[in-house]
């Protein structure tokens, strides 16, 4: 691969120097799960399996147990494990293949899995796509499913497993369409579990895809930067110099707040619709680390004049795949980068930190607080402020890279920490991430204020009329109208088609629910009581951030299509 082409600027502390070698093998299976120098076919599950370095990054999934129970026990069911491409299925049938043989989990296999594994009464078909599609086969596989003489592990896509369901319905005694009916309710279970019977044949379905898989991916980007896999980093001369060692220095010092600053961004995206796959977090989460260097880029680096700074290297900016000023054409190419540019993170000005930034009358510039980066911080804030001049980066460039750096590292007091907020366009997020403490309820005066808000917001929608902020009644009515869309006409009055009492119809709460892996979180749900008793509202982060711009004034803001519909269902439930 080429590293990217450097801005010209002059050399500081953090300069690359020397031109000792570097080598430590972490780094070139880092630099494998990677899609940078050509593709990252080194990450499938096949490859992994006999790996040497896998471990060194595995985390024990937690539904493995729980498959490994099921088909072990005497009067278990088949399982079905399913998912997106690169959701760690083959992963977890391996694990599972591991339990089931008694092979120690952090020792590589031999030779790789083969399409089907037997182990005592138990089968594992690791992938029904890649199965030899013979109609006898085929009714061959469900007849042993059938008999219930073995149990399976069947590891498949959504669509491969209907087609084999929907080609043999005499096999599973049923109608085709009421087969793949009943598929498909399994498959999409909010809980990503379900149980599932086709004709003599009952299976557990565990959907990868329905789950949230940020806490797996933080344990191994932990696991990847744990100090055993950067020793040989560390005894080499080099390491002083290396923009790896570096970056993963400055991440281990500051490792807690690190972790929560690019995992709360993860989180974000993950509320607003973005789910990545293990694959995508592990290649995305390799390349912060790396940024897809080899001894041999290190070495060309380090004959460069002007040298790069180590600026450009870390994780900070390899996070948007950029080196602060310049995009890296392989990183581009990643479903994370790709996704994180679409967030337009930073974007939105925080306007009590741009003075504190950029106004030269400033009594006492902000300093960052990491020493390794309070000079380099300096520098951008005054030519931010243009205050000062660097070469190579124009000081809208400088303003972002400050603000990168104020995100991920900046140690902010609590009153401060609505600069992350700002940063990440979510308002109301640190506020859900407080309600994911265990045994966490509203305050009563968060939740007075968010009721109001969020009355107000639904009331707008039902009328389509813009209503004034402020209103602190106790006694509000909520009122369901016969509206026409604002852009049609302008409605001067109303014909109210029916009205409930909003302080005693409906109430605030924080509802828990429980995904198949364990995962447990707390959203905001509108309850409704009396007359509207068992209607609901979902009143997850989009929308509460929407209520919150809007009572900010923000009127440019729009709120999603799919919240669009669920208040005119809610409304029409109401009616």
């Amino acid at each position: 691969m080429s590293s990217i082409q450097s801005a010209p600027g002059g050399q500081n502390n953090g300069d690359l120097e020397g031109s000792a070698s570097f080598s430590n093998p972490f780094v070139g299976y880092l630099n494998s799960l990677q899609r940078s120098g050509g593709g990252n076919e080194n990450a499938l599950a096949e490859s992994q399996a006999c790996n040497a370095h896998f471990p060194a990054i595995h985390v024990a999934h937690p539904l493995a147990e729980l498959i490994h129970d099921e088909l072990s026990k005497a009067d278990g069911r088949h399982v079905i494990l399913t998912g997106h491409a690169g959701d760690g299925k083959s992963t977890l049938a391996l694990e599972v293949y591991k339990r089931l043989s008694g092979l120690a989990s952090h020792l590589p296999l031999s030779t790789p899995p083969h399409a089907r594994e037997d182990v005592g009464s138990i089968s594992i078909i690791k992938d029904l796509s890649e199965r030899d599609k013979n109609h006898d086969k085929d009714k061959a596989l469900i007849a042993e499913l059938a008999a219930k003489a073995r149990r399976f592990l069947l590891v498949s896509n959504t669509g491969t497993l209907l087609d084999l369901i929907k080609q043999h319905p005499e096999s599973f005694e049923d109608d085709p369409v009421i087969l793949e009916s009943r598929a498909l309710n399994a498959i999409s279970a909010e809980s990503g579990e379900a149980f599932l019977t086709l004709g003599a044949v009952d299976f557990r379905v565990f959907n990868l895809a329905r789950m949230d898989n940020l806490g797996l991916a933080r344990k191994i980007f932990e696991k990847m930067l744990a100090p055993k896999n950067w020793t040989a980093c560390a005894e080499r001369s080099c390491s002083a110099t290396c923009p790896i060692h570096s970056n993963v220095d400055l991440i281990q010092r500051n490792q807690a707040r690190v972790f929560d600053r690019i995992f709360l961004a993860y989180q974000r995206m993950y509320e607003y619709g973005t789910r990545l796959t293990m694959r995508q977090f592990t290649e995305h989460l390799a390349y912060i680390i790396t940024s897809g260097l080899d001894e041999t880029d290190i070495q060309t680096l380090q004959q460069q004049s002007p040298r790069p700074v180590v600026a450009e290297y870390l994780f900070y900016n390899r996070f948007f795949g950029d080196n602060g000023t310049q995009q890296h054409p392989s990183a581009m190419e990643m479903k994370a980068v790709q996704e994180i540019a679409e967030q337009g993170f930073g974007e939105r000005p925080c306007p009590g930190w741009e003075h504190r930034l950029w106004l030269r009358s400033s009594a006492s510039p902000l300093k960052l607080g990491i020493e390794t980066l309070d000079a380099e911080f300096d520098k951008m804030r005054r030519h931010g402020s243009r205050a000062a001049q660097v070469a190579g980066i124009s000081p809208d460039q400088a303003r972002e890279q400050v603000r990168r750096m104020l995100y991920f590292l900046y140690d902010f007091a609590p009153k401060e920490r609505n600069y992350l907020g700002q940063y990440l366009n979510s308002p109301t997020l640190l506020d859900w991430l407080a309600w994911q403490k265990p045994g966490v309820q509203l305050a009563f005066n968060e939740k007075t204020i968010l009721e109001r808000k969020i009355y107000h917001v639904i009331q707008e929608h039902f009328t389509g009329v813009r209503l004034p902020e402020g209103s602190t009644q106790n006694d509000r009515r909520l009122y369901v109208t016969l509206s026409r869309r604002r852009s049609e006409v302008r409605q001067s009055a109303q014909v109210v088609l029916a009205q409930v009492d909003w302080s005693t119809s409906t109430a605030l709460k924080l509802v828990a629910v429980e995904s198949a892996s364990g995962e447990i979180r707390q959203d905001l749900v509108l309850c409704g009581r009396d007359r509207i008793d068992g209607i609901n509202l979902s009143l997850k982060v989009p929308f509460l951030d929407y209520v919150m711009m809007r009572h900010f004034g923000e009127l440019g803001e729009v709120l999603e299509a799919s919240y669009i519909e669920r208040l005119d269902r809610f409304k029409a439930q109401v009616h």
